[in-house]
């Protein structure tokens, strides 16, 4: 085998560098997707296979190869393949995770009322099969606010539950993003295009869907790799059998690789015609059928989407309720926002806070004590506005923004406990105000808590807080 070609493509965890120590076990993720097969790459691993589009269904039924069956297996082996069939090079990072697998998609098509069964099924039974993420690599066929959408209801009820939600962008910049990726309690994974290489200054745009939501909220969260990636395919079936033949005869010494050819021409996708041509014409159009369906090694496809890079950051949050498990879905989205490395050749608003720096996710989960009891901020009370910031390593944090002529120092918040940082101001009037925290004089940072963000024209984005009219809410003490 030529080793070179075998591992062409880099790896997952070559890609983002995850931590070393962890590696999912103990926690169970949630797949709602397309459809799946119990791929050897997930084996024993999988504790339960639902079909939420049928009232009567098999587990058996998984059994059998479809058109459906390859998208949300790749999806899961993204985050949690052993990597056999690679002797453990391609396995992704939450490769001792369980799964619960739950196709969502009758066929015909994605429609956001299979995704909504799917969210109902998991708050039913989430306890019972101990899930702790759910990765939702669909969009659905509605668009709507967080307030009449069921999709967003329901993962607000799950995050009350102590699951975390991950959800792809979509691979359409023009189009609006959806729920589920559109929820608020949703963390919204975009796309980057490292062009297979480690070097961030050769990142460029992927071109995944994102902007404002319905509500006002910028979308997504945070990126990361979503071109090329690494895939084992579905196994016994004609596009496996094309890529094995194709390798066979990529590796046929020359003058044999004619006769070869023209016993295997059919299967390997390649026309009669070229049983005439010159050995080195076959060996040419042999690597030019690979690349095009993207056969990089004999039993792996690469594949590209955000559908891909979602599992990617499900499989580090994985890692970090492994590292911690008392960890919250708030608290978690808040470590992802505040770790993320701004990419500085795209636009603030194609990546969110910016790309997954999944070791120090893991590591800040590691010192994380403090748990946070509030969903996000700023609250507009009344008579004021709170504004809560978790930084566990600052030892001085301003509020800053429209409202202080962004002078610095004029709103000092106070450390109510180890980490947890808090400021009150008086109620401002109606209308829309920018603002940041200044993080012991040096680093302006957006509010990870508020999901209304805007850009702040210099090459990052400021946090907005919508004031309107006076309306009762609860005490905050």
């Amino acid at each position: 085998m030529n080793l070179k070609r075998k591992y062409s493509i880099l790896s997952i965890p070559e890609r983002i560098h995850p931590h070393p120590d962890y590696t999912g076990k103990g926690v169970t993720i949630a797949f709602i997707d397309s459809g799946f097969y119990p791929h050897p790459e997930l084996a024993k691993r999988v504790i339960k296979f639902v079909d939420v589009t049928k009232e009567n269904f098999e587990e058996e039924d998984f059994l059998r190869i479809t058109s459906t069956s390859w998208h949300g297996t790749m999806v899961a082996c993204a985050a949690c393949g052993s990597g056999s069939w690679s002797r453990g090079h391609y396995r992704g990072i939450a490769y001792e995770s369980e799964l619960v697998l739950i196709k969502a998609f009758d066929g015909k098509k994605i429609r956001s009322r299979g995704i909504q069964k799917a969210l109902e099924w998991l708050i039913a039974n989430h306890l019972k099969y101990k899930i702790k993420i759910v990765n939702i690599s669909l969009g659905g066929d509605r668009n709507e606010t967080a307030t009449s959408s069921l999709i967003c209801k329901s993962i607000q009820k799950l995050l009350r539950m102590g699951i975390t939600v991950v959800a792809a962008a979509g691979n359409a910049p023009t189009k609006p993003i959806v729920p589920p990726a559109s929820c608020p309690s949703t963390i919204t994974v975009g796309g980057v295009d490292d062009h297979n290489s480690l070097t961030e200054t050769d990142f460029t745009d992927y071109g995944s869907t994102y902007g404002y939501t319905l509500d006002g909220h910028l979308k997504p969260e945070i990126i990361a790799p979503a071109r090329r990636l690494p895939a084992p395919m579905l196994p016994d079936n004609p596009i496996y059998d094309e890529s094995l033949l194709l390798h066979t005869l990529e590796q046929t010494p020359l003058p044999k690789i004619k006769s070869v050819l023209s016993k295997t021409f059919k299967k390997a996708g390649l026309d009669k015609s070229l049983t005439k041509s010159t050995p080195v014409e076959i060996l040419t159009a042999v690597r030019k059928r690979l690349e095009s369906e993207k056969f990089f090694c004999p039993q792996y496809q690469h594949v590209d989407g955000t559908s891909f890079a979602a599992p990617i950051i499900s499989s580090v949050v994985a890692q970090m309720i492994e590292a911690n498990p008392r960890l919250t879905p708030v608290l978690i989205k808040m470590i992802l926002e505040t770790t993320a490395k701004r990419i500085v050749s795209l636009a603030p608003e194609k990546q969110g806070r910016g790309y997954i720096n999944a070791r120090e996710c893991v590591e800040r989960a590691l010192v994380e004590t403090e748990l946070l009891e509030f969903e996000k901020t700023p609250k507009v009370l009344d008579d004021r506005i709170v504004f809560y910031y978790r930084h566990p390593d600052a030892k001085k944090v301003s509020l800053v923004g429209d409202f202080t002529a962004w002078k610095h120092d004029l709103i000092l918040m106070h450390d109510i406990q180890p980490g947890i940082w808090r400021a009150d101001i008086p109620r401002l009037s109606d209308g829309y105000y920018h603002y940041k925290f200044l993080v012991d004089d040096s680093h302006w940072l957006e509010d990870p808590l508020n999901p209304m963000k805007a850009n702040d024209h210099h090459n990052g984005l400021n946090s907005v807080i919508w004031v309107r009219g006076i309306r009762k809410r609860a005490r905050v003490e």
